[in-house]
């Protein structure tokens, strides 16, 4: 583990995807480290992203593990704006009829989100304890403009006059992952709630809960045997654009998406109660040097599987699962990570390819 000094990584992003048309943009990444700091002292990561469909994407985000004492401060802030954002209903079955033009406006809506969240970690039993615990409060202005013959006008759900949203946040995590950011052994357990209404500032009241399984298996000194369940419940007065979100120390989407099911065009389907899981066969293929800096190439081979569940509609039998399967590359330093995927919808299909910064999870 490196003990002083820095490392910075930087890519640009030029991509074509169905998702978010012909994108361009730059993500990159600071890590600092210092004597008994783990996995470093500060990391700084920041990400400007436009597409030709109408998709900005900035954000700017902090970690600083031992900050405050034993307290790991975390914060983003960051600002989306969509002007075709997936809308296809609720529940398991929904928008039967769609056939992937996920440009047609029947299925989009137009939206811009700014915000930040903030949060505060720390070893309530000692640094060598696998329990972690965290409180903090996300916020974000949420603008809906629905197209005039779109899904979303002839539905009108909850929460199509936007607002302001307020949240507070509070979880568990048990920890025993060999390393943060590229772990092989051990696991994370995680339990999470959110807050809205009134007095946190949100127009809504509904709470959110996660639940949250991360296994690894080191099968050999190269290959590693990656796995996660997620489960994501919300009761109460829920506006739409939070039927695709979860909640938990890494955000999600889905379901559909490269944060939840890969291969399946992202939020294709929300509600509710969301089920996921993914399973990522790694394997470290080689370790060289650039500019004198150790590198390490990685392959990865995975299957994901989703499902959501909603009140008042039709969901399908237990087994309907939307499956969506694939490979990619990774390319790392240190705690720095650069992911490359490449997936097929098999239910449909359709296939999808995704750059991001980091491990999935």
């Amino acid at each position: 583990m490196k003990t002083s000094g820095f490392d910075a990584i930087a890519i640009p992003l030029v991509s074509f995807s169905s998702d978010q048309g012909m994108g361009y943009g730059a993500v990159g990444g600071m890590y600092l480290y210092g004597a008994g700091k783990e996995p470093y002292a500060h990391a700084l990561s920041a990400q400007v992203f436009f597409s030709n469909r109408g998709v900005q994407s900035h954000s700017l985000r902090y970690d600083g593990p031992r900050l405050l004492g034993p307290l790991r401060v975390e914060g983003r802030l960051d600002y989306r704006r969509e002007l075709r954002s997936p809308f296809f209903g609720a529940g398991n079955q929904s928008a039967p009829e769609f056939r992937g033009d996920v440009n047609n406006e029947l299925y989009n809506f137009d939206k811009g989100t700014p915000g930040f969240w903030l949060r505060l970690r720390g070893h309530p039993f000692g640094e060598e304890h696998p329990l972690q615990s965290y409180v903090g409060y996300g916020w974000r202005h949420m603008r809906v403009a629905a197209y005039e013959k779109s899904l979303l006008s002839r539905e009108k759900p909850l929460g199509m006059d936007g607002g302001n949203m307020g949240q507070l946040l509070a979880g568990m995590l048990w920890d025993t992952r060999d390393n943060e950011s590229d772990p092989r052994e051990g696991g994370v357990e995680e339990l999470s709630l959110r807050i809205s209404g009134n007095a946190t500032g949100n127009r809504y009241h509904y709470v959110g809960l996660t639940l949250s399984e991360r296994r690894y298996f080191a099968l050999t000194s190269r290959l590693t045997l990656a796995h996660r369940m997620t489960l994501d419940l919300l009761f109460g007065d829920v506006p739409f654009y939070e039927w695709s979100n979860t909640g938990g120390v890494n955000v999600s989407e889905g379901i559909g998406g490269m944060n939840s099911v890969r291969g399946i065009e992202r939020n294709r389907f929300a509600g509710n109660i969301k089920a996921f899981m993914n399973t990522e066969l790694r394997y470290q293929a080689a370790q060289f040097r650039v500019f004198g800096q150790p590198l390490k190439l990685g392959a990865v081979a995975f299957m994901d599987l989703g499902r959501v569940w909603h009140p008042g509609v039709a969901d399908g039998k237990w087994w309907h699962w939307h499956p969506g399967v694939g490979g990619g590359v990774r390319f790392s330093r240190r705690a720095a990570v650069i992911r490359m995927d490449y997936a097929v919808s098999t239910g449909s299909g359709r296939q999808r390819c995704y750059v991001t910064f980091g491990q999935m999870f």
